[in-house]
């Protein structure tokens, strides 16, 4: 019997970019199938909890994406461009537009359900590497979806999310919710909430149990 772990995750976290590979060990070494259910980006779905952010949180975040890329060997720099459109002067304020993220998010949903977690984690790679600058060009798009073995068409997305993609990643906000925790990256496996890519070894300790 296949074990599944609920992986939760956002476009804007390098942390659920910094997970992967460790995600990828649990398929291959624990027959771990992932079923992934993508949420908004923090800042746009609950804006609430980062509109009080200072910048002596900004400094530690900085520091530690970098310090953890390191740790692991991961190759890393800040996303460029940002997935999500920043109001110019905030931290951590997101505008209201958000077309990027929404095409995205749009294309994700229109993945199929068995191919969302190579497509998400594609994505990730090349937005969090540092190797692809300009990563969100059609062209490079396209091979990303070229890569995950899905048509190049997938990304002709709209700039608005589209209601059906808004109720799925609304149901899955919800979901994560009743699984015990607000933040990605968060994995649920047995009804157990993992929050955060630094509780993957205990993931992989319970998984172990069972």
């Amino acid at each position: 019997m296949a074990k599944h772990v609920t992986f939760y995750g956002s476009v804007q976290s390098p942390y659920c970019y910094f997970a992967l590979d460790r995600l990828d060990a649990l398929v291959s070494d624990q027959g771990v199938e992932i079923v992934m259910r993508p949420v908004l980006p923090g800042v746009i779905r609950i804006p609430a909890a980062y509109a009080d952010r200072g910048p002596m949180e900004q400094a530690y975040f900085t520091r530690d994406v970098a310090r953890t890329a390191d740790f692991l060997g991961l190759p890393f720099a800040e996303a460029n461009p940002s997935p999500v459109d920043w109001q110019p002067g905030s931290l951590w304020i997101a505008t209201g537009e958000q077309a990027r993220v929404k095409r995205l998010y749009n294309m994700m949903w229109a993945a199929p359900a068995q191919r969302l977690y190579p497509l998400y984690a594609a994505l990730m790679r090349r937005i969090w590497s540092g190797q692809y600058p300009g990563w969100d060009h059609p062209d490079q798009i396209r091979a990303v979806l070229g890569d995950c073995g899905l048509p190049g068409s997938l990304a002709d997305q709209p700039d608005e999310l589209l209601p059906e993609a808004a109720a799925q990643f609304a149901a899955n906000q919800k979901a994560m919710f009743d699984a015990g925790h607000w933040g990605v990256p968060m994995f649920e496996y047995r009804g157990e909430p993992f929050y955060g890519q630094d509780r993957m070894d205990q993931l992989r300790w319970m998984i172990s149990q069972n």
